[in-house]
């Protein structure tokens, strides 16, 4: 699946995927000059992450590959580097 971040924002709020799956996300900050990033965690806490992708200046990209949980219900993702202006649901069903 393609994301794409740009003015402070994921191109998608919600991403829906099959339990235990092999999740790749093609990354892409077409923001110049700032930093981007791609954080799956159990919840909004963002305590108990679940993959954690490494950082990208813009423009620029980066293939994330993990594996999705295996338990079915939301979870949350963000922009660690925005984490409160760049969010979404990461939702295994």
């Amino acid at each position: 699946m393609n994301l794409i971040a740009k003015d402070l924002a994921f191109d998608s709020k919600t991403i829906v995927v099959p339990p235990g799956a092999t999740v790749t996300i093609n990354f892409t900050n077409k923001d110049p000059g700032i930093m981007h990033s791609f954080a799956l965690y159990n919840d909004s806490t963002a305590k108990t992450s679940i993959f954690v992708g490494k950082f990208v200046t813009g423009p620029g990209t980066a293939v994330y590959t993990f594996t999705a949980p295996t338990r079915v219900g939301d979870y949350f993702f963000r922009c660690d580097v925005h984490p409160t202006q760049m969010e979404g649901t990461f939702v295994v069903e």
